[in-house]
C-alpha cells in the first residue's frame, strides 16, 4: 500500500547509504508514493536508480554543484505530494516512520524523530540490532543530539534545531509559507537552525514523535573547528535575521579556545586566530579534543 507522501532525500558521494535507504523505503509500512533524490553533483549510474516499488525521481544538474540548502529546497519544491519527509540519505529509519509521521502531523506542524547517532561501524547493523544495543531510551539529560527542551520558550533561537532536519515531515503548503531553506547560508553550519527558527516564527509547531532514527556519529558537529569561518559567518547571518547568537555552546567553546573574542555576545563575533592548518594529524585531532572539553565544560 503508498501513502500520500513523498520522501525527499540529497545525496553527493554517499551513494553506498542511499542503496540501503532505497531497501529501507522498500520495507516501510506503508511504502511512500514516491523518492525524489536530488544529486548534488554530476550524474552517476545510480542517478538511473528505481525501485519496483515505488516511483523514484531524480534531479540533477549537469555541469554544477548543487549547495545543501538549494538541493533542499530543490527536491521539496519538486515534489508532487502534498505531505513531504524529507530524510538524511544516511539515517536508519523504522519501518513505520512514514505511517507514525502521518498519523502525528497536523497542518502548521513540522514532525520529526528521536535521533540517537552511533558509532560508523554500526551503521550496516539493522534497526532492530540498533535499537536492542541501544535501548532505545534517552538519557536522563539531554545530550548534544536531543533539542533542548526550552526550545519551545525561546522559539529555537538559542536551541540546537540541527537535529530535526535528519527526518521531519511537512506539508509543501507550509513548506511554501517558509520560503525554504535559506541559501544565503554558506558552507558548514546553521541552515537547520535558521529553517526552523523560521518554522516557530511562523507560528508552526515543532513536534517530536517517539520513534527513533539512527545516523552516524560526526563528532567533529560538537565544534567545528575545521569549519570555523563559515560557522561564524553564518553565525553573524542568523543574528542579523533573529537577533540572537545561535548555538551558544558551539560559540562559548570558540571562544574557550581562544578563535574568537569571549565578549561575542555584546561586541559582536570576531575571529582571533584559526585553527592551524600545519600540523599533524594527531595534533590537530587533539585540539579538536581540546575544544570539545572546553564545549562540555560550558554545557555542564
Amino acid at each position: 500500500m503508498h501513502s500520500p507522501v513523498s520522501v525527499v532525500t540529497i545525496v553527493k558521494s554517499r551513494t553506498e547509504k542511499l542503496c540501503r535507504l532505497i531497501e529501507q523505503l522498500e520495507s516501510c509500512n506503508p511504502l511512500p508514493d514516491e523518492l525524489v533524490i536530488v544529486w548534488m553533483c554530476s550524474p552517476s549510474t545510480l542517478s538511473l536508480a528505481k525501485s519496483e516499488k515505488f516511483n523514484i525521481v531524480h534531479k540533477f544538474v549537469a555541469n554544477a554543484a548543487l549547495p545543501i540548502a538549494r538541493a533542499r529546497n530543490r527536491g521539496l519544491q519538486e515534489a508532487k505530494s502534498n505531505l513531504l519527509a524529507y530524510i538524511n540519505v544516511d539515517a536508519i529509519v523504522d519501518k513505520n516512520f512514514i505511517s507514525k509521521g502521518m498519523n502525528a502531523w497536523r497542518p502548521g506542524s513540522v514532525v520529526f524523530t528521536k535521533v540517537t547517532f552511533i558509532p560508523e561501524p554500526q551503521w550496516s547493523l539493522p534497526y532492530e540490532t540498533l535499537r536492542q544495543i541501544n535501548n532505545q531510551e534517552l538519557p536522563s539529560k539531554d545530550n548534544n543530539e536531543i533539542p533542548s527542551r526550552k526550545q519551545e520558550d525561546d522559539h529555537g533561537k538559542s536551541s540546537d534545531d540541527s537535529i530535526c532536519s535528519t527526518v521531519f515531515f511537512i506539508s509543501k503548503t507550509d513548506f511554501k509559507k517558509t520560503g525554504g531553506f535559506d541559501e544565503g547560508y554558506d558552507g558548514f553550519g546553521l541552515n537547520d537552525e535558521d529553517f526552523f527558527t523560521n518554522c516557530r516564527s511562523l507560528g508552526f509547531s515543532l513536534n517530536q514523535i517517539e520513534l527513533h532514527t539512527f545516523a552516524p556519529e560526526r563528532l567533529n558537529y560538537r565544534c567545528p573547528i575545521n569549519h570555523l569561518l563559515d560557522f561564524v559567518r553564518n553565525a553573524e547571518r542568523y543574528h542579523a535575521k533573529w537577533g540572537v547568537n545561535p548555538r551558544l555552546d558551539v560559540l562559548n567553546a570558540y571562544a574557550e579556545a581562544g578563535y574568537i573574542n569571549k565578549d561575542f555576545e555584546t561586541e559582536g563575533i570576531h575571529v582571533l586566530q584559526l585553527p592551524k592548518r600545519d600540523k599533524p594529524a594527531v595534533a590537530v585531532k587533539s585540539e579538536a579534543q581540546n575544544v570539545e572539553s572546553a564545549l562540555v565544560k560550558q554545557t555542564a
